[in-house]
């Protein structure tokens, strides 16, 4: 993630382009370990299955399909501040408190359109839905609040981030001449 500085620049990267660094959908998860490092081990989505699994790299949340393509990613923005994977390893920390008018400005100013999306049941809750690409969608989710049971902020704040994709029809199977990959080829079921 060089030439950016703060978060607020890479929350607007990932929004408008889809990309945090080398993270986006479909990337290859033996291709953003050799870039970052190993992932850690977040664990299966499904108890009977393997796949779809969860992995991660700082504080930056993903899940892969069984052909190790990313589906989805998650930033925890909440926190404060988040550990961000840095290629060759390690992270970079930096604070994620971002207002709304400091957002609105910078996602304006990217020339990229959104959709606000209100639900009748959150109602202390907006999203701002991206699609950077035909398939792909990226959802910021701004809140009035730090917690839900905490009284409304002077403004709204950036509570999460979420990119993901939809299903693709044909998952193929892993390579099994290769050696396994360490995440799960040969536990496969």
């Amino acid at each position: 993630m060089p030439g950016l500085t703060g978060f607020l620049p890479l929350v607007t990267a990932l929004a408008t382009t889809g990309r945090l660094g080398e993270l986006r959908y479909g990337a290859s998860l033996p291709e953003l370990a050799a870039h970052y490092g190993d992932p850690w081990d977040g664990g299966r989505l499904h108890r009977g299955d393997r796949w779809p699994h969860a992995f991660g790299w700082g504080d930056v949340q993903t899940v892969f399909c069984r052909c190790r393509k990313l589906h989805s990613l998650s930033l925890p923005v909440w926190h404060g501040e988040l550990d961000l994977p840095q290629p060759g390893g390690g992270a970079l920390t930096l604070d994620t408190r971002v207002t709304e008018a400091e957002l609105m400005p910078a996602l304006t100013d990217s020339g990229h359109g959104w959709r606000t999306l209100t639900y009748e049941n959150l109602p202390n809750q907006r999203n701002l839905e991206f699609s950077p690409a035909e398939e792909v969608r990226v959802e910021l989710v701004l809140t009035d609040r730090d917690g839900y049971d905490q009284p409304p902020l002077p403004e709204w704040v950036l509570h999460k981030a979420m990119l993901w994709g939809f299903e693709h029809v044909e998952c193929p199977e892993p390579d099994r001449s290769l050696p396994d990959d360490g995440w799960g080829a040969a536990a496969e079921r």
